[in-house]
């Protein structure tokens, strides 16, 4: 499904070359789930940026279906952190703009039925009417995700889609994403990137922890082993959970030791 095979990203500053990430090498399966997290800064968001063909590799390349990514497309669907909704359309014109750009071939009945359907799917059917303005930032992003999903895409990226929430916003989100890619028979690929490690083991099959940049590398990657579906209240309490939880923590949290010692070395020799 995706292959992201040697890639190094860089971009030219006044300072010279930058490099953001390099020697990415990941494989993501159809229908998979895989979450992407490490501190502000390395290159998580770069990566993402290169499967939806925004960003072109210095080095290397990424294959969709075996294809190599040479720019944006239909078969990638994206949701970002700031929703991205066109301001003067209202929720079902959001909607419907992007299905009539991505699927052509269809009639307007089938695509005003498409719209429909992931609206209901998001519970906002009764809400169609209404502009950007006059709804809140989870309604605003139940809008983007139906909007992902309805253009029919292979690939779903997610870059932070719920940083902005509030826990119990987050967590409603969470279950209407995995019942909408339930409902595709788990047939959408969906790669997400993310700060939450509960977020990302309660929806992942498996989690790519990032070294800081620049130059960032893939530090480990975590299998999530955890039966489907997932009951966030009792997951919490399983010990494969705990133990992953621990484990991304001490991944996390050593990077950050370290960069506190040799601030507190270099104060020393100040």
């Amino acid at each position: 499904m995706i292959s992201i095979q040697n890639i190094e990203i860089a971009f030219n500053t006044p300072k010279g070359k930058f490099v953001a990430v390099k020697d990415i090498n990941l494989e993501v399966a159809k229908g998979e789930i895989v979450s992407i997290i490490g501190h502000s800064g390395c290159g998580k968001s770069t990566i993402l940026n290169a499967i939806s063909g925004m960003v072109f590799p210095t080095k290397g390349k990424v294959l969709l279906n075996n294809k190599e990514v040479q720019g944006p497309g239909p078969d990638r669907g994206i949701v970002f952190q700031n929703y991205s909704l066109l301001p003067w359309l209202n929720v079902e014109e959001n909607i419907y703009q992007a299905v009539d750009a991505a699927l052509p071939a269809k009639s307007k009945l089938e695509k005003r039925a498409l719209v429909e359907k992931y609206l209901q799917m998001v519970n906002l059917w009764e809400h169609r009417e209404k502009y950007p303005k006059q709804i809140s930032g989870g309604m605003k992003q139940r809008t983007a995700i139906a909007r992902a999903f309805a253009i029919d895409p292979d690939v779903l990226l997610l870059d932070e889609p719920f940083g902005a929430l509030d826990a119990l916003t987050k967590g409603s989100l969470h279950i209407e994403l995995l019942k909408m890619w339930n409902l595709t028979q788990r047939s959408k690929t969906i790669v997400m990137v993310t700060h939450d490690i509960e977020e990302a083991i309660f929806l992942s099959d498996r989690i790519i922890v990032m070294n800081n940049g620049p130059a960032a590398t893939i530090r480990e990657i975590e299998e999530v082993h955890l039966p489907r579906p997932r009951n966030k209240k009792e997951i919490v309490n399983q010990e494969e959970y705990k133990i992953i939880r621990e484990r991304l923590l001490s991944l996390l949290m050593d990077k950050v030791e370290i960069d506190e010692e040799d601030f507190f070395k270099k104060q020393e020799a100040a």
